[in-house]
């Protein structure tokens, strides 16, 4: 009798393993992906190459506005007419400009990662949004331009993937967007939002870790160029914030991979505030089958929103920068833990982007680290998302978040 006893617990004991063992995920099957905000390292801004005498608008007669090049002879012609070209509120002239200097291209592209590189190297999957085109010949017509050589630092730091969907994309003109693409393969680094036409833009990169496929795609609201600078079928450029676009390239990979993220480059420049257009807009993203959102382009940090499983994080605010503004602040990095099941968690380390700190950001401990996360706590409060905070680190469990039923619809 206790041998049949002792087989009967066996079996149980078998039977409560191999539960477990099906209904629990693996930890070797998790997947740990580490996103960050914009990074651009051309290291200084540019005056504008033309002026204007008259507002983007045509003039109360009728009359378009009239170009000029920036020449010292433009400039003394516009000024006799009253015209103030270089106002204290010029982006050129705000910008907070770093005396660095650097013994070689190995020490300046691996600078800004020095300390945060530990971080984006544990992950098995790092991403962040780069905001300059890599270039070392095409002609310089934006604010940024950064040597070639820069793709070794992004992959000497531990970056998996970028987006080159933004509005500083054609800074270096359509030779410095391909450019950029070649140079991140060449690098090895995945490269998402443009291309040489529109279908080569639409392109997701698809990465596997730990048994888990993740597909990237980028797409951009406006860029700098103007709509000439959005890709067409016979036109190079960025994927532009399209729902129809996205929705179909979101349905098109989802049969290959157990996570879709998107890219986006979107809102308005120095705000934090979360337009409600936008979560409309990306929750009817979501609902079409994609997993995660990676917002940028305001350069300060928002809310996040965790919805049905799902997460959006409206702007990851800077990771690095060549240059700085007054108006600027910490930032943050998320960190996202993928499973078989979905995400499990999210955690929110705060990282300094005051001053010269955004040429070489670090972890924040303490007082700071509290303040940048009380501060999105209560922005993500308000998008019906709860983020407890242990520590120096914001944690949001997406699994046991859902949507209101009305208010945000």
């Amino acid at each position: 009798m206790k041998r049949f006893l002792l087989v009967g617990l066996a079996a149980v004991v078998a039977g409560i393993a191999l539960y477990l063992a099906v209904s629990q995920p693996r930890v070797d099957q998790n997947v740990m992906l580490i996103a960050g905000g914009d990074i651009e390292w051309s290291r200084n801004t540019k005056a504008p190459g033309i002026y204007f005498d008259a507002p983007k608008k045509r003039r109360d007669d009728g009359w378009r506005r009239v170009p000029y090049i920036a020449s010292p002879q433009s400039k003394a012609y516009l000024e006799s007419l009253g015209r103030e070209l270089e106002t204290p509120e010029s982006h050129h002239v705000r910008a907070i400009q770093y005396d660095l200097e650097f013994e070689s291209a190995e020490e300046m592209v691996r600078y800004p990662f020095r300390k945060i590189a530990p971080i984006l190297r544990e992950a098995d999957i790092a991403f962040a949004n780069l905001e300059t085109p890599l270039s070392d010949g095409a002609r310089y017509r934006g604010a940024f331009r950064t040597p070639t050589v820069f793709a070794e630092g992004l992959k000497w730091a531990g970056i998996d993937v970028v987006s080159t969907a933004n509005n500083h994309a054609l800074d270096a003109e359509g030779q410095g967007l391909l450019d950029t693409k070649e140079t991140l393969l060449a690098a090895g680094i995945g490269a998402v939002g443009t291309g040489q036409n529109l279908e080569d833009a639409r392109r997701p990169f698809i990465i596997k870790r730990n048994g888990i496929a993740v597909a990237f795609l980028g797409y951009a609201m406006h860029v700098n160029a103007g709509v000439s600078g959005f890709a067409l079928p016979d036109r190079s450029g960025v994927v532009p914030l399209d729902p129809s676009l996205i929705k179909e390239d979101v349905r098109s990979v989802r049969p290959q991979v157990d996570y879709v993220i998107l890219s986006f480059h979107w809102g308005f420049e120095n705000t934090q505030d979360t337009h409600s257009a936008a979560r409309q807009f990306a929750h009817d993203i979501l609902d079409s089958g994609a997993d995660i959102i990676l917002g940028h382009h305001p350069h300060l940090p928002s809310g996040i929103e965790a919805s049905n499983g799902k997460v959006i994080f409206y702007s990851l605010g800077n990771f690095i920068f060549g240059h700085n503004h007054t108006e600027w602040m910490d930032n943050y990095l998320a960190r996202l833990t993928l499973t078989p099941d979905g995400i499990t968690k999210v955690e929110v380390l705060p990282i300094s982007g005051r001053g010269i700190s955004l040429s070489q950001p670090h972890l924040l401990k303490g007082a700071a680290a509290r303040g940048l996360l009380e501060d999105v706590q209560a922005r993500t409060a308000a998008l019906d998302t709860r983020m407890d905070i242990v520590g120096d680190v914001g944690i949001i469990k997406p699994q046991e978040a859902q949507r209101p039923t009305t208010g945000t619809r």
